[in-house]
């Protein structure tokens, strides 16, 4: 946050003509205030430093010190002479500003709060602040108190660019996890068939969505309250996270996060070469994100263009180990490559974080029938047959049951194949119909 930094320096330099003393710290704090504003840091620095070689401790040089390391990207001198700064000055502002932002840089989120409330103590309107403590509060977890803080400098600056943008990440990660609790509730079959009837009614698929609502309301007696309420709130929450992040694109629509969002916004309306331009270009907006490579490898993967999607892929998987999409979506290439052992690899280890994601598990289900570990496999598939919408799953699990010599569930398994092959056919006959 360099455009924090240089705020911080406005104190800093006003320093400068408070201190009179004949040893020659004034001389250098003034020399090392002129560099700041010239932007040299690094010169800047060693002023500071050659001043606190006169005074040992002086807060207001440790203060600005901080304010120069931060500048110059050394966050953990930031965060050390920060910290020294208030341990001499409790009251500093500038130093509780920098110690709390440094701590985010170096990811120590829980050191980043006390500083930053501090601040937002003296300064309640303080952006750098609120919008540092707000991401702390995301990568904490808190993602209430997180969004709160979002809304409040919405509420005051509605052109700030970036507090849409957090507010948009927070809403959608709230919806996230509303949803996978939505999910694993009793009753929630329900909503989740009348939530894709809303969606096929959105767009335009007026007899699907009908058909949809339709199997809603077969189920609608086994509807709970509390998945009811779980819903609602999901939809509330993803409602919310739109509405920032448009806020957010008629702002910056040039910005990278912008085109990460107009990209998935046409990847879902099936428009994958312009979503793929939008995530190309964020990409090179921002190279050091995983998210515009994620975006990528996911439309060049349902473009079917494997070999660009792996490429891209592996990318966002060296910038973010951690992102088990990328790791999901190079699996099931492995399994279309038939790089079966290596697909079952990183299936194993995805679904350890993932355990409930049966489309995972029909991959693995696969690999290990191409592997000719027949009783693997059916396990996996069986797992994953609520998911089989185009009767592959079964087909394959009526495959392994035959190779383990269990024909009668075999059979079962591909009659069960044939009938969800026929509803999907009559399901796009439909589609095509419409006008």
């Amino acid at each position: 946050m360099r455009k924090g930094a240089a705020r911080v320096l406005c104190w800093a330099l006003g320093c400068a003509a408070l201190i009179a003393a004949p040893d020659g710290y004034a001389e250098l704090f003034a020399k090392a205030a002129a560099l700041s504003r010239g932007g040299n840091y690094v010169g800047a620095i060693a002023k500071y430093r050659e001043a606190l070689a006169l005074r040992p401790g002086a807060p207001e040089a440790l203060s600005n010190l901080a304010v120069m390391y931060y500048a110059a990207g050394k966050y953990q001198n930031a965060w050390d002479s920060a910290s020294q700064a208030l341990a001499k000055q409790p009251g500093s502002s500038p130093a509780a500003l920098i110690a709390g932002l440094a701590a985010i840089r170096l990811n120590r989120l829980d050191d980043a709060i006390a500083p930053l409330d501090r601040v937002l103590g003296i300064q309640p309107d303080n952006r750098d602040a609120l919008l540092g403590l707000a991401s702390a509060r995301v990568g904490l977890g808190q993602l209430d108190a997180a969004a709160r803080l979002y809304v409040r400098r919405t509420s005051s600056a509605p052109d700030d660019s970036d507090a849409w943008y957090g507010q948009a990440v927070a809403y959608e990660r709230m919806a996230e996890d509303a949803s996978r609790a939505l999910s694993r509730m009793p009753g929630a079959a329900f909503y989740s068939k009348r939530l894709l009837g809303e969606y096929l009614l959105a767009e335009g698929g007026g007899r699907l969505a009908e058909e949809a609502f339709g199997e809603a309301e077969k189920v609608e007696g086994s509807a709970s309250q509390e998945a009811g309420k779980e819903y609602e709130k999901s939809r509330d929450l993803a409602g919310k996270s739109r509405e920032a992040f448009l806020r957010f694109v008629s702002l910056a629509p040039d910005s990278w996060q912008a085109n990460v969002f107009l990209g998935d916004v046409n990847r879902q309306h099936n428009q994958l070469p312009e979503a793929l331009g939008h995530y190309l270009k964020a990409a090179e907006l921002q190279p050091d994100s995983p998210a515009p490579l994620l975006g990528a490898g996911t439309a060049y993967w349902e473009l079917g263009d494997f070999e660009k999607a792996r490429k891209a892929l592996e990318s966002a998987l060296r910038i973010d180990p951690g992102a088990l999409q990328a790791s999901f979506e190079l699996a099931n290439i492995a399994v279309r490559q038939h790089r079966d052992a290596e697909a079952a690899r990183l299936l194993k280890k995805f679904l350890q974080a993932e355990p409930d994601a049966l489309a995972a598990r029909a991959d693995l289900g696969r690999a290990y029938l191409h592997l000719g570990e027949y009783a693997k496999a059916a396990e996996q598939l069986r797992l994953a047959a609520p998911v089989d919408d185009k009767g592959e799953i079964h087909y394959q699990l009526a495959q392994a049951l035959k190779k383990l010599g269990n024909r009668k569930e075999a059979e079962a398994a591909m009659n069960r194949s044939i009938e969800i092959r026929r509803a999907a056919l009559e399901r796009e006959r439909r589609l095509r119909s419409q006008p």
